[in-house]
């Protein structure tokens, strides 16, 4: 008979509050440069509290490791898209005397740089974990990984989305199939079109909304009146879109992630998820409410204690703008001590939506990420349990680069 191990959570979201508010105030005060120490403290948090089988796992990835590979990154990717930009640049206004379709090509060639970055960033997380002392791995594919995902987009964009439970099913099965638990290959079982039902909700929604905006602008074109009818269903479309969309394509996720998560073996070892969509909606909701109320409080409190720090260094801002209007009477664009007023409010501006970005990024992973990841974890069980002592060490990863063009490219690589 198999033997199953059922999954555990030891974490609190109170102490992952504290660690999240403290860490996050180092990261503001030190303009962003403890962000890296910062996603590891949290990542080695969210993993030891994750015990399969009453064991943690263990994050060992390090600070300085994504600190040295954001820099490389960023170094390659100044250097290429400087390079690509002013080709782009000089072709669009060579031949369309602007400048807007470089811009649409360069967003059009930022995508396979995401699959890119997004693959290296995955493989660098599982070459950090470990279960039992033993590491997982990632195979190094990130070119091929990318070359398949643009492939499988232009699919499912020709298919009008037909296919995007296809796209879904391929690029996890392309990781899966190539991700290893110690000596251990893991294999992505099922069939694509086990998605499809769970996904044509999603898909009819997101036709008869575009169905509904093409034929009333068609009908606009033509008459007066049909134009008060199209001003009148912008609204109603907007909210069945938010909504509606947010609705279904939660479920799908969840439905995808199960089903997936039902057909994964490594070796005699499988899972079984039993993950609950209506609970997982619930956590969102709640969530983002608690989210976005502390990053509030916690930006203005930031927002008072540095316009304080700023009025007192430099007085002559007192009366100017965010604190008041009075700072430039003397018509030189410069405070009472000097100090050029304008680029201190907008010093001042930028590092206070700096800091609320942070915000935002840490509470949304202490209020949905980790109350999400509980769930999933909790109603997660490992069958074959017996097959665990066949697995043997593998080799360490290098992973030399870390996640650094995931971090350049701010692709959630936080956890």
């Amino acid at each position: 008979m198999a033997q199953l191990l059922k999954t555990d959570v030891e974490g609190r979201v109170v102490p992952l509050l504290s660690l999240s508010i403290w860490t996050a105030a180092l990261s503001v005060v030190t303009l962003g440069f403890y962000r890296f120490w910062m996603k590891t403290r949290l990542r080695r948090h969210f993993w030891s509290a994750i015990r399969p089988d009453r064991t943690p796992l263990e994050y060992v990835g390090k600070g300085i490791e994504k600190f040295t590979g954001f820099l490389i990154a960023l170094v390659i990717l100044a250097l290429l898209i400087g390079v690509v930009a002013l080709i782009l640049v000089y072709a669009s206004f060579a031949l369309f005397q602007e400048e807007y379709e470089a811009y649409i090509i360069a967003a059009v060639l930022a995508i396979p740089l995401m699959y890119f970055a997004s693959y290296r960033a995955k493989r660098y997380v599982y070459a950090r974990t470990r279960w039992r002392g033993i590491r997982f791995a990632l195979e190094p594919a990130a070119g091929r990984y990318t070359l398949y995902a643009v492939g499988q987009l232009f699919l499912t964009l020709i298919t009008m989305g037909f296919l995007w439970p296809r796209m879904t099913f391929k690029l996890e099965k392309f990781r899966t199939d190539r991700t290893f638990f110690g000596t251990q290959r893991l294999n992505q079982g099922g069939r694509w079109t086990g998605l499809i039902k769970p996904f044509l909700p999603v898909l009819i929604s997101f036709w008869f909304i575009l169905g509904a905006i093409v034929g009333a602008a068609w009908f606009a074109a033509g008459e007066e009146s049909a134009l008060s009818v199209w001003v009148g269903l912008v609204p109603l479309l907007s909210i069945v879109a938010i909504f509606g969309g947010l609705f279904f394509y939660t479920r799908y996720r969840v439905v995808a992630l199960r089903y997936m998560a039902n057909h994964k073996t490594a070796g005699g070892v499988g899972l079984i998820s039993t993950a609950s969509f209506p609970r997982i909606l619930w956590l969102n909701f709640a969530g983002y409410i608690l989210t976005n109320l502390f990053t509030t409080l916690a930006s203005l409190a930031v927002a008072g204690v540095a316009s304080g720090v700023l009025v007192l260094v430099f007085p002559g801002l007192r009366d100017f703008g965010l604190f008041a209007t009075g700072a430039v009477s003397d018509g030189s664009g410069l405070g009472g001590d000097g100090m050029p007023s304008a680029e201190v409010g907008v010093f001042f501006a930028i590092f206070i939506y700096m800091s609320t970005l942070l915000f935002f990024s840490v509470f949304r992973q202490t209020f949905v990420l980790f109350p999400v990841w509980r769930h999933y974890a909790e109603t997660l069980t490992l069958t074959g349990g017996e097959h665990l002592c066949e697995i043997a060490q593998r080799a360490r990863d290098e992973a030399g680069e870390a996640e650094g063009m995931a971090e350049a490219f701010d692709l959630g690589a936080a956890i």
